[in-house]
């Protein structure tokens, strides 16, 4: 067992640089190269990577496949200024680069900042075991003298130190540094190493660091890392079914020929089925059995029992049953408010997640010295920014999921309710709001709103840094003027004054899009002391199709038709957002009283859907769980709920029960219905996440609930995953930890397209 630890520890070193691109610990669900399209997937591949090769006694290069005593646990030279595998953190005025310079590593500090930890250069991807004793050892100086802290952490949580040296010190001359520290903490499989080099020194200046060891002393009496829990293997939606639902369980390596239902109250069995034939389910490389219970439609609450296989999780069945879990769903959205209170009367589950005004003060448009007001809109995910695309692909769903399912209720509690407005059209109201003020004069629409650095687990109020509104984009004023064209259409019969608004502010942007879409061919990118999440897009065809096709549904101008044909093509993806937008033109244009103006056009898109679709049915239900995927992307969860519109709108395009069916599967999965044995929205089942990566989450120490988190990732890019899961098939590959941001993190444009397809699997009688 110590060994197979022990290679975890070899391995998690090998693959912390797959997280180099990202801010651990302080990630988020933007520019995650999330899959947004729907799509099948491909088989996994795995790495072979192994250091069999290496000479294990190189300097700089000391891995083992063993815990013992003398084992290197982290050893760096730097030698190589192009892989250093140590990356920076900087937040209260801290402003820094990290270099490899004549065989040192070169913290290249221009403003210290305000606090110690405003320059952190750190090391996530090592482990470190209870009861082992470490010694570290590392040279370390700077062109001035000063103060330093360096610290092993917790990598999450409340990041406290499992080692700690405060008022370190460094001269102008190398320093070397030793210290020997016992573990008496349990284990960790991803804690984080940091220098903090912030605050000291009011000025310019660079800091050295050099020959970093840390090596095991002691191991005799060392904890082992204990495996994760093995997953239930006998899944299905643990909130539940209405009684007219189809019902399947799946049940992983199933060895019984039967199933039985179990009301929970009596402990008697209620019905029997039989279990199908094996199923190859190759995102989990296993076998799977289905148990399909359709029939049986007594309200109650359940388990699931085979011979071999042990129980399900609860169920319940019931006309009501997804009351609760739709509501929070759209009130996850309301707690994501900017720039307003955020109160409990939505209910006493939200108490602790309340919070005055925020994010209230001018931002600066960034390069210029000019201030503007931007307060309001949806914090996008686990962090406070906001951003433009994945806020329009969002707003997108509610009013697809108005128009579609019919789903109109005002008595959610949030502060409109009872006004005569869906409150879903009053939730995306608020963000269009602040989308409005994101229009440039010339009628482009700035990418985003943060500060320069992701904030620490810190409530919204407390994130006071200067906001920055970042340059403009074309794929964000595409996707502004779809979503404005649509808003038109969806508010004339409710507020006719705002969707004029609305729809001079789609024409306004469509124009700038005609004027510079072609031009851009890159997309945006942050700029070099920019460090938040960058939705980087450098297609802008689908964002101006979609743009077109809103506009032609909104006015029958066929001006906008034209423009919305010369953007086709096969090769035109189709996405429903944030980086493949085309679907929702297409989705308008289908369920339109226009698509008669030009039948052929029509026709094309409509086998399209329908081809995709028919495809996606037949693979669906020879995978196991009706999920297409055997690669899972960051956010597969997202892929998840948007292949589910798509199902829905094959539905409403023909009437075929199984793709209704279809829609109402990716529910079943969201809820409890995977190989993970997790239902995935806060809150809701017996074995629901409860530790999402999410800053208000984290601050209170419990999820706010209804929220979808983001998923299994056959690639997963968190420190803390990358140990945990090393090896892991895609469709396993989930762990509920709050450190864990790309599996396990929180997105506004996560929950919107699982609002829609809960609110049609609700409203589909």
């Amino acid at each position: 067992m110590k060994k197979m630890v022990a290679m975890l520890l070899t391995l998690s070193m090998l693959l912390a640089v797959a997280s180099c691109n990202n801010t651990p610990g302080t990630s988020d669900a933007s520019g995650d190269g999330s899959s947004d399209n729907t799509t099948k997937g491909t088989s996994a591949e795995e790495s072979d990577e192994t250091s069999e090769s290496k000479d294990p006694n190189a300097p700089g290069n000391r891995e083992t496949s063993e815990l013992f005593n003398g084992a290197y646990a982290l050893d760096y030279v730097f030698d190589d200024p192009e892989n250093l595998k140590w990356n920076t953190y900087s937040e209260s005025g801290g402003k820094f680069m990290l270099v490899g310079e004549d065989g040192a590593l070169v913290a290249k500090i221009s403003d210290p900042g305000t606090v110690t930890h405003a320059c952190q250069v750190f090391h996530d991807g090592f482990a470190i075991y209870q009861n082992a004793e470490y010694q570290v050892d590392f040279d370390i100086w700077s062109d001035v003298e000063r103060d330093f802290e360096w610290r092993i952490q917790l990598n999450g949580g409340d990041y406290h130190a499992y080692y700690l040296e405060d008022k370190a010190h460094m001269g102008t001359e190398p320093t070397h540094i030793q210290a020997v520290f016992t573990m008496y903490e349990p284990s960790d499989p991803a804690p984080r190493f940091a220098f903090n080099l912030g605050k000291q020194v009011g000025k310019a200046h660079n800091v050295y660091i050099d020959n970093l060891t840390m090596v095991v002393l002691n191991s005799d009496n060392a904890v082992e890392i204990e495996p994760m829990d093995p997953a239930n293997p006998v899944n299905l939606n643990q909130v539940g079914y209405r009684p007219s639902d189809p019902k399947s369980v799946f049940i992983d390596n199933a060895q019984d020929k039967t199933f039985d239902i179990v009301d929970v109250k009596t402990d008697k069995v209620v019905y029997t089925g039989e279990l199908s034939e094996p199923i190859n389910c190759r995102g989990a490389q296993t076998t799977v059995y289905e148990g399909v219970f359709t029939d049986f439609k007594e309200p109650g609450t359940y388990v699931i029992k085979t011979a071999s296989s042990g129980e399900s999780y609860q169920f319940t069945i019931a006309k009501d049953v997804y009351k609760d879990a739709l509501r929070a769903s759209v009130l996850m959205l309301y707690t994501q408010r900017c720039g307003c209170e955020v109160t409990d009367k939505i209910g006493e589950e939200y108490k602790d997640f309340v919070h005055p005004e925020c994010h209230t003060g001018e931002a600066l448009i960034y390069g210029t010295d000019k201030k503007i007001d931007v307060s309001g809109g949806w914090h996008d995910a686990g962090d406070y920014g906001r951003y433009v695309a994945p806020g329009a692909k969002a707003v997108a769903d509610l009013l697809m999921t108005y128009e579609d399912t019919g789903y109109k209720s005002d008595k959610l509690g949030i502060p409109e309710s009872g006004n005569g407005v869906p409150d879903i059209l009053d939730e995306a109201r608020y963000e269009l709001e602040w989308m409005l003020k994101m229009q440039d004069e010339n009628g482009g629409v700035y990418h985003k709103v943060t500060c320069a650095n992701f904030p620490g687990e810190v409530m919204p109020e407390e994130e006071t840094d200067q906001l920055l509104v970042l340059p403009v984009s074309t794929t964000a004023t595409g996707d502004f003027a779809g979503a404005m064209a649509m808003a038109a259409r969806v508010y004339k019969s409710f507020d006719k004054k705002f969707a004029e608004k609305c729809l001079e502010a789609a024409k306004k942007a469509y124009a700038y899009m005609e004027a510079n879409a072609e031009a851009d061919t890159e997309g945006f990118t942050n700029p070099d002391d920019v460090s938040t999440g960058e939705y980087p897009d450098s297609k802008n065809k689908d964002e101006f199709f979609w743009a077109a096709t809103e506009l032609f549904v909104t006015t029958g101008d066929k001006t906008y038709l034209d423009k919305t044909k010369s953007l086709y093509s096969k090769s035109l993806a189709m996405g429903l957002g944030w980086a493949d937008m085309a679907l929702y033109g297409m989705h308008s244009y289908l369920l339109s009283d226009k698509n008669s103006e030009d039948k052929e056009f029509t026709d094309d898109l409509k086998n399209r859907v329908l081809d995709e679709v028919k495809t996606a049915n037949a693979v669906a239900r020879r995978e196991g769980f009706y999920n297409t995927m055997a690669q899972f992307p960051w956010g597969s969860n997202l892929t998840i709920s948007n292949n589910g519109i798509l199902y829905y709108l094959a539905y409403m395009l023909t009437g075929e029960k199984d793709y209704r069916d279809l829609t109402y599967y990716q529910v079943d999965y969201i809820m409890g219905m995977n190989i993970t044995g997790y239902s995935f929205l806060t809150g809701f089942g017996e074995n629901s996440a409860q530790h999402p990566h999410h800053r208000p989450s984290q601050n209170k120490g419990h999820a706010v609930p209804g929220m979808v988190v983001g998923g299994p990732n056959s690639k997963p890019e968190d420190p803390y995953a990358i140990s945990v899961l090393y090896g892991t098939p895609g469709a396993r590959a989930y762990v509920d930890n709050d450190t864990a941001y790309s599996i396990n993190e929180v997105a506004i444009y996560w929950n919107s397209p699982f609002v829609y397809i809960l609110a049609a699997k609700v409203q589909n009688k």
